[in-house]
């Protein structure tokens, strides 16, 4: 039975789609485990100060692991082990084993001493992620938060070690580890919670990453390249590697530190602020893991070849193609999200001490989110090609200026928000919370999405200047998506009106069937539109659920023509 895992962990992958195809099944998968825990928590705790908390105490942690552990990540360690392989299979097994013993020597000296450093400035530390929390939940804060320093060196282990296998094709071990640092923090809520509250819950995400941690080995032991510990560390070596990733780290630094910035300016709000916006946050998550982390992730070992061998065309092709099918995903799903917001944050959240007030309020911060869901899915795309061009300054420029954006626009939203009544009311009845009393929460998902799209239009414009992505076929693709998607919307929304008066709302399976029916109508009339117009992205599915459900021989997925 063990013997069969690993052999499943260990299976090679062939192409692009089929990487995506994995990805994004097990990316699902991880993502409904997800929901079920923010539904365990917004159920059994609620938007209160204890899971206020809670969620602020991923911020220092989370930080740590961007601006150290991602020093030695996935996207810049794959040109490195790419080059290292060659002279492998050429009989030099010394530079992938010397490589590979210096990162990991490298890695864990730096990150246990950050991690000591941080505990002991943790008391300081609290006060920038939550000024606005009481001197006990600082107290709880700061116990949480140093707990959770653990966890930021064991993903660091885990994603380094999946850097060598997923270069030899060995994706499975990567897809799946999401899934189990889910069941791991399920396992916190349901059990450990019983035992010690919501530290319980803390000792659950450090299980689930432990697991993580775990799912990554036996790849490297199949592959017999299980990094040691060495003596003596090649600093040129770190130099070399260091050159590339801390602009890349920093780029991702910025990034986290945005969400510093946002539980600081919420927790000066409402009490369950930081955990209304966190959830909120997690659920348009799911679309952003599922569609811009599956492509994002499977067409970058091929980015990297393609422009190591000059191969530009091909490049400049893959990130168009990539592009038109994340807007054919994405679209759609923005649209059908803003018309099925309440429904889908009370069947997701809605239950327990979540009430419906706190359902309505967090659907309203859903669709501050997820209008920018395309934007983030291309970011996770074009940062990769930059990264497989050897430039990784430009998303460090893009992305300083998108925070300051973001860091701005949140700061004039709320200052609006209070100060202007009109402004106030305007947002929340357009969002349909108008008679809630605390909606100034509202201002950071919007000013979140404001910097997002400011990025993702940044690097396309970047891209587009050096000829290495066409506008013109990315634009007609959003619009005939886009248009498809609003005619989509309509029909949900018709349905919406028409299933009312005859279907009980008040319960969940009423609820439930509102929700799937007005999906479908909505998807069968934006399939149907691009039918009309023969779209390339929804002939090519047709044509992909053809050859796996008619034709059950062809074990293929797509033609390989394009090898990671």
């Amino acid at each position: 039975m063990v013997s069969k895992i690993i052999k499943f962990l260990n299976k090679d992958i062939s192409s692009m789609n089929q990487a995506a195809l994995v990805l994004a099944v097990f990316s699902i998968i991880s993502q409904l485990c997800g929901l079920l825990r923010d539904r365990l928590l917004a159920s059994l705790v609620g938007p209160s100060p204890i899971l206020d908390t809670y969620y602020a105490s991923f911020r220092i942690p989370d930080f740590l692991y961007v601006s150290f552990a991602s020093l030695f990540a996935v996207t810049v360690l794959i040109p490195f082990i790419t080059e290292h392989i060659k002279k492998r299979d050429a009989g030099d097994h010394g530079p992938l084993r010397h490589f590979m013993d210096n990162m990991f020597t490298s890695y864990a000296i730096g990150m246990i001493g950050i991690c000591i450093i941080a505990y002991v400035l943790m008391p300081l530390l609290v006060h920038l992620v939550a000024p606005g929390f009481t001197g006990l939940q600082k107290a709880t804060l700061q116990t949480f938060s140093r707990t959770m320093l653990l966890s930021p060196f064991l993903f660091g282990l885990s994603n380094l070690f999946g850097a060598f296998a997923q270069v030899q094709k060995k994706f499975f071990s990567f897809a799946i580890a999401p899934v189990f640092y889910n069941l791991g923090i399920l396992i916190g809520v349901v059990v450990f919670r019983q035992w010690w509250g919501m530290y319980g819950v803390i000792i659950g995400v450090l299980l689930g990453a432990f697991l993580h941690l775990c799912l990554q080995i036996p790849a490297l032991v199949e592959l017999r390249s299980l990094p040691r510990f060495i003596k003596k560390i090649d600093w040129d070596l770190i130099r070399k590697v260091l050159r590339l990733s801390i602009p890349r780290t920093l780029t991702l630094s910025l990034t986290n530190i945005s969400f510093i910035i946002i539980s600081a300016l919420a927790s000066f709000l409402a009490v369950g602020s930081i955990s209304l916006f966190q959830l909120s946050y997690n659920i348009q998550t799911t679309p952003l893991m599922v569609i811009g982390i599956s492509f994002a992730v499977a067409a970058f070992p091929t980015l990297s070849k393609l422009f190591a061998e000059d191969k530009k065309t091909e490049f400049r092709d893959l990130i168009e193609d990539a592009t038109r099918s994340i807007h054919f995903f994405a679209l759609p799903i923005i649209a059908l999200t803003i018309v099925l917001r309440a429904h889908i944050v009370r069947l997701l959240l809605g239950s327990g001490v979540f009430s419906w007030n706190d359902t309505r309020l967090a659907a309203a911060c859903l669709s501050c989110f997820i209008i920018s869901i395309s934007a983030q899915s291309m970011i996770l795309l074009f940062v990769r090609a930059f990264y497989a061009m050897g430039d990784t300054k430009t998303p460090l420029k893009i992305n300083t200026i998108s925070l300051g954006i973001s860091t701005v626009s949140a700061l004039l939203l709320m200052f609006v928000f209070s100060k202007s009544e009109v402004f106030r009311l305007f947002v929340a009845r357009l969002l349909r919370v108008g008679d809630l009393r605390y909606v100034g929460i509202l201002a950071l998902p919007l000013a979140f999405s404001i910097g997002q799209l400011s990025n993702g239009f940044g690097l396309w414009y970047v891209l587009a200047k050096r000829h290495m992505l066409r506008t013109s076929a990315i634009k007609n693709a959003i619009l005939s998506h886009g248009g498809a998607s609003i005619l989509g919307a309509l029909a949900a929304y018709g349905t919406l009106a028409l299933l009312g008066p005859g279907i009980n709302n008040a319960h969940v399976i009423g609820i439930l069937i509102q929700t799937v029916l007005a999906t479908i109508v909505g998807l069968a009339v934006y399939g149907t539109g691009l039918y009309f117009i023969k779209n390339e992205q929804l002939l090519g599915c047709l044509k992909l659920a053809k050859r796996t459900f008619w034709k059950p021989k062809s074990i293929q997925i797509v033609p390989q023509q394009q090898d990671l």
